[in-house]
């Protein structure tokens, strides 16, 4: 079957779409409500890759080379989650577990109910606390520790997309170390510019970034000044809204006040033709003013809704980015020993970073547009440096600052970017397996190497087929952002 056909099919984008749907088990009424979502034990249907990985959820086979897999993730005291993974291809399916007609049908139902009963009550709102009126919101998570001096909405708004996110690395790329195990980082939100500039400085570094992840500490800080760009939207908005009644008033007041003219140009005896003519004309002006009265009303709240939301993006974005940074210093490394490779690691932060966020939904399997265009032009145009020297890269070829990043480093980040998405989504092969391996032998094997044996080629073969599959993407509609990451 064609893959267009395969795409049309599903709502997924690119080879693979995990969307990722963070609720509460049991908290939603209205899937709780439709067989029991939130308490009874769902009866599933699995599909085992030849790799050994097993999919347990609601199988949807799209034709007859290509099954899509609905994982349901529903762990203990944790949020649920419905994965959407797919194309899977025959070839990489070892055996499938079907449920007879009934219960598959039931299984559907669940899986359409649980979705539908997430877009309409949103996320569950995590519950803060606080010493007092005066102290920080605190929040506990079985995956980090969260602390915050901003609004109470502001934090909850934070809690909610790092709780994604957090879920989101481990089903893109599967811990090595068990949560119980592992240090937990600590997640800071500052109330002020100011104090993010201390937390800096207690820190010595000084950044323009709105988030940062300092290692040592296991620290991931940020602020953003998205409180205010919300309140001005809102003011916006109200303002907008009394200058749209005051358009409805007007125009509903426009028979009367032409009923009027048309008195006093009678009583100035002019003749009927000209008293129409004049009548005439006054309608047709105020019919254009209104009309641009209307066009600039609904303008200026497109304009300062997309402001909103490219701030909330800017800054949700940076904030998985680091975030990814503290789950793998935690979560991928057995004892503290080894890490990811750096190109690994900033461009898995640059795929989350660029994972579009709608209605509580992480969808991870649409690359990001302006990234794959910067790429693909550069595939292009021979402008990149080679896969073996991004993988032999050193930390201080990928400095770089937010004012000033540098063509080299810029480059460095959009390989990466695309290595980390084809290893990742396109062509998955991060098992936990893999990526213990990867860690463990992070001194002691030279990088192209264990690159070769993570993807079982050698270098230059891989990159030519590489090439073939990241020329062959298309896009989701562009939403703005940075190609690279200012680092």
């Amino acid at each position: 079957m064609p893959y267009e056909r395969i795409a049309a099919m599903r709502r997924s984008v690119a080879m693979l779409a995990a969307v990722v749907t963070a609720l509460a088990a049991g908290q939603c009424g209205t899937a709780a409500a439709q067989g029991g979502l939130g308490t009874e034990p769902w009866q599933l249907e699995a599909v085992e890759l030849s790799d050994g990985v097993r999919l347990e959820g609601l199988i949807d086979e799209a034709g007859p080379d290509v099954v899509f897999v609905d994982v349901v993730k529903r762990p203990p005291g944790r949020p649920m989650f419905i994965v959407t993974w797919g194309p899977i291809g025959r070839g990489r399916i070892r055996r499938l577990e079907r449920l007879p007609a009934a219960e598959h049908a039931r299984l559907a139902a669940r899986v359409d109910a649980f979705r539908a009963g997430r877009e309409a009550g949103g996320p569950p709102a995590p519950e803060l606390r606080r010493d007092g009126d005066a102290g920080p919101w605190r929040y506990e998570s079985a995956t980090f520790a969260f602390e915050s001096t901003a609004d109470a909405a502001s934090s909850r708004d934070a809690v909610v997309r790092l709780e994604e996110v957090f879920n989101a690395f481990e089903l893109l790329v599967p811990a090595t170390v068990r949560a119980a195990d592992a240090a937990r980082p600590k997640v800071r939100i500052c109330g002020s510019a100011a104090e993010y500039r201390d937390v800096q400085q207690a820190l010595g570094i000084r950044l323009e970034n709105p988030a940062l992840y300092a290692a040592g500490q296991r620290l991931v800080a940020a602020w953003s000044d998205l409180p205010d760009v919300a309140a001005r939207q809102a003011a916006a908005a109200e303002a907008n809204a009394a200058a749209a009644k005051s358009l409805k008033d007007r125009d509903r007041e426009l028979p009367d006040r032409l009923r009027a003219l048309a008195a006093d140009l009678e009583r100035a005896k002019l003749a009927p033709a000209a008293r129409d003519q004049i009548v005439q004309q006054v309608r047709a002006r105020w019919k254009k003013e209104r009309d641009a009265e209307a066009v600039r009303i609904d303008t200026a709240n497109r304009g300062n809704q997309a402001r909103l939301t490219a701030a909330r993006r800017e800054f949700y974005g940076r904030l998985a980015h680091e975030a990814w940074h503290a789950y793998a210093d935690t979560r991928l490394r057995a004892g503290g020993r080894g890490r990811l490779p750096r190109w690994l690691d900033e461009g898995l932060a640059q795929v989350l970073e660029a994972a579009p966020i709608d209605a509580g939904e992480i969808r991870l399997g649409d690359p990001d547009p302006r990234r794959l265009a910067a790429l693909q032009q550069g595939l292009r145009d021979g402008s990149l440096p080679a896969v073996a020297d991004v993988i032999r890269a050193g930390p201080e070829q990928f400095l770089a600052t937010h004012a000033q990043t540098t063509a080299g480093s810029a480059r460095m980040y959009l390989v990466s970017w695309g290595l980390a998405l084809d290893l990742a989504i396109l062509a998955p092969v991060l098992s936990p397996s893999a990526v213990a391996g990867l860690c463990a032998a992070a001194a002691d094997v030279e990088p192209v190497a264990r690159f070769e044996a993570l993807v079982g080629m050698p270098v230059a073969e891989f990159e030519a087929a590489w090439r073939r599959r990241i020329l062959d993407l298309r896009p989701r509609p562009a939403t703005g952002g940075p190609v690279t990451p200012d680092r």
